[in-house]
């Protein structure tokens, strides 16, 4: 059905192709406007098949954490936000993104990967203790692996900011165990040991999430 309708489409745009060299202006007037008629078309099927990705990357999500009550989920009440933070996040909009993610919670409280967005937000904001709170959620909670393995860096991260290096590289310790290939609380563990220029060069596992949320 799909295969059908892109070659009714095809078949289309190859027509206006064929007749627009030799057209006259009032045909060219007839064609152009065909042509935005299918452009209009495409715009919408791009937009709509990128919120289908978005939601199917909300699934593999859910899927990951192993939510339990996936079919009770009441999905359009906090996909909403829950997407639009996605977006904001991957554009570096922090304190957008930490108000849709809130929004997301108050809708869904278990949905642990929103938690995570939400405290990598605040990390990035430089709130640093309600980052941790929400950090300290997730390593207790989850089940995930690697969402449990971000949690530990950025807590780790969140202790070596205040100094704790001790407590640091602990949280990292924890990290590396959760998550052996996760090379983030490895090189954070380095810099505890090892500062250069007595400034700590921490990663938060940014890049780590943003390709969970990819995966």
């Amino acid at each position: 059905m799909i295969d059908q309708w892109f070659g009714a489409l095809n078949d289309t745009l190859d027509d206006l192709i064929r007749r627009y060299p030799n057209a006259n202006d009032e045909e060219k007037c007839e064609l152009e406007r065909q042509w935005n008629v299918l452009k209009t078309i495409s715009d919408d099927m791009i937009e709509a098949w990128l919120a289908f990705e978005d939601k199917m990357a909300l699934f593999r999500n859910l899927k990951q954490e192993n939510v339990p009550t996936l079919q009770t989920l009441p999905g359009e009440n906090f996909m909403g936000p829950y997407l639009k933070g996605q977006g904001y996040f991957k554009l570096q909009m922090y304190a957008e993104g930490a108000e849709c993610f809130e929004r997301t919670l108050a809708l869904e409280p278990e949905l642990n990967v929103a938690r995570l967005l939400l405290a990598m937000c605040r990390m990035h904001l430089a709130q640093f203790a309600e980052a941790q709170r929400h950090f300290q959620l997730i390593a207790e909670w989850s089940e995930e692996p690697k969402l449990k393995a971000i949690a530990f860096n950025a807590l780790g991260c969140v202790q070596a900011v205040f100094a704790n290096l001790k407590q640091a590289q602990q949280y990292f310790h924890k990290a590396m165990e959760a998550d052996p290939g996760f090379e983030d609380p490895r090189r954070n563990l380095e810099a505890c040991r090892n500062p250069s220029g007595g400034r700590l060069q921490l990663m938060f596992g940014s890049a780590e999430l943003h390709t969970l949320m990819l995966a």
